[in-house]
């Protein structure tokens, strides 16, 4: 089907024709035909690169020019940006918004956008907080539906479509994922036509690599090195000498450095040139400059000269942008990574590798990938327009393991998505969400809400509706002796610290523990409200190293929790870390002691500046005002890395971070009185300042102390 045939305004089809899109897929024609652009609901089940993600911004712009807004939600910050770019190519049609932070919030901005990308919990927040313009929402876009299936993003999917449904609003659902093994069964519940399809822009060969071969599905072999030497090293190089990259999916971070290096030495040591020198020194020096850790950056650095990266959480944003970057333009030949790239980073590569099929999980210990997952990393094998072919191997340790991974992956079936969202913990937020934001007035209205879940539509007995009132009686009661809800008899009210915890996005049993903690708190100290806010479960844990006995002891002399736990010293072990930083401690030495590394650490600014501040609100309706000042004071700390007596310059003026700071300190301009009164001169003198960032600072500070 020609671009030309499509029932669209002219403008969006000149765009397409602009991105070199002049006829559609077979997937996309069937999308077309099913009403992706008339206003039917549409789960796409397609191939990755079979293009379901235009379909979607075109609906999204259609409606926009149409007079309607569009939500296009993500399940990560990172894709976010990613389909912020995406939406670019349309912005002189519709006007483009991002919104993926700040729960508290109800953006009433977002009305000036035509299409917003949200992330699945900011859009889950903001249907919580019901703003007017919700009203004017004619599409909404969930991509990666797959994480229907995730015990975390799952529910607030769930709560997401039970609460548009309730709210009536007139809005055509569009689903999209390369994996769900039970599309059918999602697609009744959405009440969607699903469109599912393995067609693939360019064919793929999927295999098992053991001694030297590739044994692929359809019984060909393909010999590749010797039986000798590293699987993976032997794969990406044989792919990139045949002009192809390569993606190395592996289990654990440090692997990714060891491999990478393994590669590097590969590609040097081969008798053909195999990179571009030049420019990979020059993208090289970029990544040097834009890390903050300069062990890490030196690390990364020295493999991306020689063509070749790793690519893991430790990375920032920044870096790992510009390790992306290169890779698309083939500066970059080999990425290793761990699986946060496969999820939904479009870096599509010739050969996909999969060296490891197992992980550790702390609770668990060694698990096998899910199918799912497996099909997400091969899935970014072949490059449109440049592989004839795509690749994707997984690798065998033994000849053993051959026919059990091609049975068990490669012709695996992947799995049903199930629901998580009938769990208490998920049923007690996702209930308290429900009444706080005005769905649900009764026990009665709380079965309706939910009986418009996945979760509902999957139990299998006919007293699904007895077992669901049961269910959610439970939940009343717990929120009830938690002080969230009020019940009179089937009547429930959220109270005003209820509606707060609804609003804030908490999970209820964090806000009863922050709460609970608060109240014993004994004196108010630094290492106590970090060990409060840490005791959330959605912060990760620091397992390195002793346990500090000096924090130990000053959280013990202010709070009465259980010195013995190992939850306890992991959580010490953490604040011990967050201390260090906002005491000014170098990145570089922060990652020597907890390994913990600058991306890491950006989880937990943002994690942390989420959770104190909604820790300090709690701590003002419950009348504890001390804390409420010394939880803002230390969220601030963290958020900017700072010793106290910096905060008034990190917080007022842009452009001064934690680094130059320190230095307007230290050389004497300690407060914004200070800066206002230098000269331009004087303060481009400093380390770190020149003369344009000199007189904005001062120019800022002027204004603020006038």
């Amino acid at each position: 089907m020609d671009v030309s045939e499509l029932s669209l305004d002219a403008r969006l089809i000149a765009v397409l024709r602009e991105r070199g899109v002049k006829e559609l897929f077979p997937p996309q024609v069937e999308a077309v035909r099913a009403g992706v652009f008339d206003g039917v609901n549409v789960l796409l089940c397609t191939a990755t690169a079979s293009g379901k993600s235009l379909l979607a911004e075109v609906a999204s712009v259609k409606a926009a020019l149409e007079g309607r807004m569009a939500l296009y939600a993500v399940p990560l910050k990172a894709l976010a940006q990613e389909k912020l770019v995406h939406f670019s190519h349309y912005r002189g049609l519709a006007k483009i918004g991002i919104s993926t932070g700040d729960f508290e919030s109800d953006d009433r901005r977002l009305y000036e956008y035509d299409v917003v990308v949200v992330t699945y919990e900011k859009l889950d927040s903001l249907l919580r907080h019901r703003p007017s313009w919700l009203s004017s929402v004619g599409v909404v876009v969930v991509d990666e539906i797959h994480y229907l299936g995730d015990p975390k993003r799952g529910p607030v999917l769930e709560s997401i479509i039970a609460k548009v449904r309730h709210l009536g609003l007139k809005t055509q659902f569009i689903g999209l994922s390369a994996t769900v093994g039970n599309a059918g069964d999602v697609a009744r519940w959405l009440g969607a036509r699903l469109v599912a399809s393995s067609w693939r822009p360019v064919p793929l060969r999927e295999g098992v690599y053991h001694g030297g071969k590739i044994y692929f599905s359809d019984g060909g072999q393909r010999a590749v090195g010797g039986a000798g030497g590293e699987a993976e090293v032997t794969l990406a190089v044989d792919a990139v000498a045949s002009g192809g990259q390569a993606l190395i999916f592996t289990s654990s971070r440090s692997s990714t450095v060891r491999i990478a290096k393994a590669v590097a030495r590969a590609v040097a040591a081969y008798p053909a040139k195999l990179i571009d020198v030049g420019e990979a020194q020059a993208l090289a020096g970029a990544v040097l400059g834009a890390s903050t850790s300069k062990i890490i950056g030196r690390e990364l650095a020295e493999l991306v000269a020689r063509g070749v990266a790793f690519h893991n959480a430790g990375l920032e944003l920044e870096v790992r942008r510009l390790v992306e970057e290169g890779f698309r333009r083939g500066v970059i030949k080999v990425i290793v990574s761990t699986t946060t790239l496969a999820a939904g980073v479009n870096l599509p590569a010739r050969r996909v590798v999969v060296a490891d099929y197992e992980r550790f999980d702390p609770v668990v210990g060694r698990e096998e990938i899910p199918v799912l997952e497996y099909r997400q990393m091969a899935g970014r094998a072949g490059r449109p327009g440049l592989d004839p072919y795509g690749e994707a191997v997984i690798v065998a340790r033994s000849r053993g393991e051959v026919d059990y991974l091609m049975d068990r992956y490669v012709r695996g079936r992947v799995e049903d998505v199930k629901s998580h969202i009938l769990s208490g913990p998920n049923l007690r937020a996702h209930a308290l969400g429900a009444v706080g934001g005005g769905y649900a007035r009764t026990i009665d209205d709380l079965v309706d809400f939910f009986s418009n879940t996945l979760g509902y539509h999957q139990v299998k007995t006919s007293l699904k509706s007895a077992l669901l009132r049961s269910k959610v009686a439970d939940a009343v009661d717990e929120l009830v002796e938690w002080g969230f809800l009020e019940r009179d008899g089937d009547l429930v009210y959220a109270t005003e610290l209820g509606r707060q915890v609804a609003r804030l996005y908490l999970d209820p049993e964090t806000a009863a523990r922050y709460i609970n903690l608060l109240k014993a708190v004994r004196r108010g100290a630094v290492s106590a409200y970090l060990y409060i806010v840490l005791t959330a479960p959605d912060f990760p844990r620091v397992r390195r190293g002793r346990v500090s006995r000096e924090v130990a002891e000053e959280v013990l002399s202010a709070l009465d929790v259980e010195e013995e736990d190992e939850e306890f010293e992991d959580v010490v072990r953490t604040v011990a870390m967050l201390k260090a930083w906002i005491e000014e401690v170098d990145e570089d030495e922060i990652y020597e002691r907890f390994e913990v590394a600058p991306g890491d650490l950006r989880v937990y600014v943002d994690l942390f500046e989420w959770l104190g501040g909604a820790a300090a609100r709690l701590a003002g309706v419950v009348g504890l005002e001390e804390h409420r000042r010394g939880l803002e004071r230390v969220t601030a700390r963290v958020v900017y890395g700072v010793k106290e007596e910096l905060l008034e310059l990190v917080t007022a003026l842009r452009g001064v971070g934690r680094v130059r700071a320190r230095v307007l300190y230290n050389f004497g301009y300690k407060t914004l009185r200070d800066v206002a009164r230098a000269s331009v001169r004087e303060i481009a003198s400093l380390p770190g300042f020149g003369e344009k960032l000199a007189r904005s600072v001062i120019e800022q500070a002027r204004q603020l102390v006038e």
